[in-house]
C-alpha cells in the first residue's frame, strides 16, 4: 500500500477502531503513537517496564549524589529502600573520610 494511502487510513481511525484491551495505552499516548508502535512491533508482545524500574538510575545517581558517608538510613526512608539496599546502591562510592584531597579540585 502507498504511503499517502496509509497516511489517509491513518487520519480516518478512531478509538472506536481500536480493539477495547488498547484503548486505555491509546487515551494515554493518542492514535498515531499507537499505530507507530504497532508498526514498530510488526504483531510482536512488546513489554514495558515498571515505573520503578525505568527510574531506578535517576533514583540511584541521587542517592550518590545526597550521600554524605552517615545518612545511608535517612536515604532509605526518602526513597522507600532498605538500608541494604541504599548500600548497595553507593559499594562505589568512597565514604567522604576516605576520600582524597584531590577529588575536591576541577
Amino acid at each position: 500500500m502507498r504511503q499517502q494511502l496509509i497516511n489517509e487510513l491513518i487520519e480516518e481511525t478512531t478509538v472506536e477502531d481500536i480493539a477495547e484491551i488498547y484503548k486505555p495505552v491509546v487515551d494515554i499516548i493518542g492514535i498515531k503513537k499507537f499505530i507507530e508502535i504497532g508498526n514498530y512491533a510488526k504483531g510482536d508482545e512488546l513489554y514495558f517496564p515498571k515505573q520503578e524500574n525505568i527510574i531506578a538510575p535517576a533514583r540511584n545517581r541521587r542517592i550518590k549524589k545526597e550521600y554524605n558517608g552517615y545518612n545511608e538510613k535517612v536515604l532509605a526512608i526518602k526513597y522507600d529502600l532498605t538500608v541494604k539496599q541504599v548500600s548497595n546502591i553507593l559499594k562505589d562510592v568512597p565514604h567522604p573520610a576516605q576520600r582524597n584531597i584531590y577529588d575536591y579540585l576541577d
